[in-house]
C-alpha cells in the first residue's frame, strides 16, 4: 500500500483513501507526495499502542475535576457534600499513581519516538513531569493524613497548581506531535 503525504502538515493517508483535498488541512490533492515510513516496524508497533496519550487522559481527568469537588463538597452542606469530599479524597490517593503511570509512558514513548529521553523538549517534560508527581503526592498525603477535613485548601491549591503542570505539559506535548521520527 503507498502512502501518501500533505507537504502542507504532514498528515499521512493510503493513496486509495485520499480524495480530492487533504481531509486534515483541506489544501488540494496536488500538494500529496509519497511518503516512505522510516521507522522499524516494532517502533511503530510500540507507538501504534498509543500507551501514553491514553494514560495522560486520567492525571488529567483527576486534577482537573478535584478542585470542582473540593469546592462543591464545601458549598453543599447536605450529605451530598460529604460524599463529593470523599470522592474527592479517593481521587486524590489515585492522582499519583495515575502520574507515575503516565511518566512511565512518556518516558518509554519518548524514547521510543526519539531514541534519546535528552531533548531540550523531553526535558522539560521530565522536570513539569516530577514537579506533578511531587505535587500530586503531597495531596495524597494531606488526604491520607486527615482525610480532607483540615487540608481542603490545601489541596485546593495543590489540584490548581497540578492543573497548570498538565497544562504546561500539554503545550509540550503538541509541538512533539508533528515531529517526524528518527529512522
Amino acid at each position: 500500500m503507498n502512502e501518501m503525504i500533505c507537504k502542507a502538515c504532514g498528515f499521512v493517508i493510503a493513496e486509495n483513501r485520499l480524495g480530492d483535498v487533504c481531509p486534515a488541512c483541506g489544501v488540494p490533492r496536488t500538494a500529496f507526495e509519497p511518503y516512505v515510513d522510516n521507522v522499524s516496524g516494532r517502533r511503530r508497533f510500540i507507538l501504534g499502542l498509543n500507551i501514553h496519550p491514553i494514560l495522560i487522559h486520567f492525571p488529567q481527568a483527576y486534577a482537573t475535576i478535584l478542585p470542582l469537588l473540593i469546592v462543591l463538597g464545601i458549598l453543599i452542606t447536605t450529605p451530598l457534600g460529604a460524599d463529593l469530599l470523599s470522592t474527592a479524597r479517593v481521587l486524590s490517593y489515585l492522582l499519583p499513581l495515575t502520574v507515575a503511570a503516565a511518566i512511565g509512558a512518556g518516558l518509554i514513548d519518548g524514547f521510543t519516538r526519539f531514541k534519546r529521553l535528552t531533548t531540550i523538549i523531553l526535558i522539560k517534560k521530565i522536570i513539569i513531569g516530577s514537579v506533578l508527581l511531587v505535587l500530586s503526592a503531597i495531596i495524597a498525603g494531606l488526604a491520607l493524613s486527615d482525610g480532607l477535613q483540615s487540608s481542603k485548601m490545601y489541596v485546593l491549591v495543590l489540584s490548581i497548581l497540578c492543573i497548570v503542570c498538565e497544562i504546561a505539559l500539554g503545550q509540550l506535548g503538541k509541538t512533539l506531535m508533528g515531529a517526524r521520527l528518527p529512522g
